[in-house]
């Protein structure tokens, strides 16, 4: 078996390093071929591009992957609401990818009623998305930094918004924008804390989570897990879901 290009070995590390214990995960190289989609699975992508289709099949092979390290019995994932995959009963998970690679997160439900992930291109963020992904005190934290690393420091709160919307979907169902979350990054740590600005379902505004953000191998990862029990991160959110 070949190795993995540097920078899948790089992401996969870092991955690891921030998934918490019961978490399951797997890269794929989208530039290589994937194994075909499952038929349930070809629905969802029956109009599809070819560069879609091979987004999409490097992601479920990733999560079937993942399903197989965490010891679970391998399934289908159909599309679901939103184009969200629909996981098997008693697993929750995510699906990212840019154009290079796909990350998927796998775990059981009894330990975590959520998780989130997402990976970018480790470029700055084009200046015309920062006043659509960033809300007025973000950009004012932004215009403290150092010139140079503004748009990269956006591209990482993108990314922090990314993960946290896919975490909370799992609980909700419901969409939101960006401004609806405000992202505190702690670049030194590769720390964040997304704070809900509004009420979103069963997510009182005020809510909090945290979870990793930050450059690794030419991308930007992102990372959340909702934790299902007591003491793990963040299994006080959301507090009115779990009452």
């Amino acid at each position: 078996m070949s190795a993995a290009p540097d920078h899948l070995s790089a992401l996969a590390a870092r991955a690891r390093a921030w998934a918490p214990d019961g978490v399951a995960l797997a890269l794929a190289d989208i530039r290589q071929p994937a194994p075909p989609v499952w038929p349930e699975e070809a629905p969802a992508i029956a109009r599809a591009i070819p560069a879609r289709r091979r987004e999409f099949a490097a992601g479920r092979h990733a999560a079937r992957q993942a399903m197989a390290a965490l010891g679970a019995p391998v399934r289908p994932l159909p599309g679901g609401q939103n184009r969200a995959p629909r996981w098997p009963a008693g697993l929750t998970g995510a699906i990212s990818h840019d154009a290079t690679c796909a990350i998927a997160l796998v775990a059981r439900t009894t330990r975590y009623r959520g998780l989130g992930v997402d990976v970018e291109p480790d470029a700055p963020l084009p200046e015309d998305l920062v006043p659509e992904i960033c809300l007025p005190e973000e950009r004012a934290w932004l215009a403290d930094m150092p010139a140079m690393q503004r748009h990269a420091l956006a591209r990482r709160i993108f990314c922090a918004k990314e993960a946290v919307y896919k975490a909370q979907f799992a609980l909700t169902g419901l969409l939101f924008g960006f401004d609806a979350v405000h992202v505190a990054l702690t670049p030194a740590s590769d720390d964040f804390a997304a704070t809900f600005r509004r009420t979103i379902g069963p997510i009182r505004a005020g809510s909090t989570l945290t979870g990793h953000v930050g450059p690794v191998g030419g991308h930007v990862l992102a990372m959340v897990a909702l934790g299902a029990q007591g003491g793990s991160r963040n299994a006080d959110f959301p507090v009115s879901a779990i009452g």
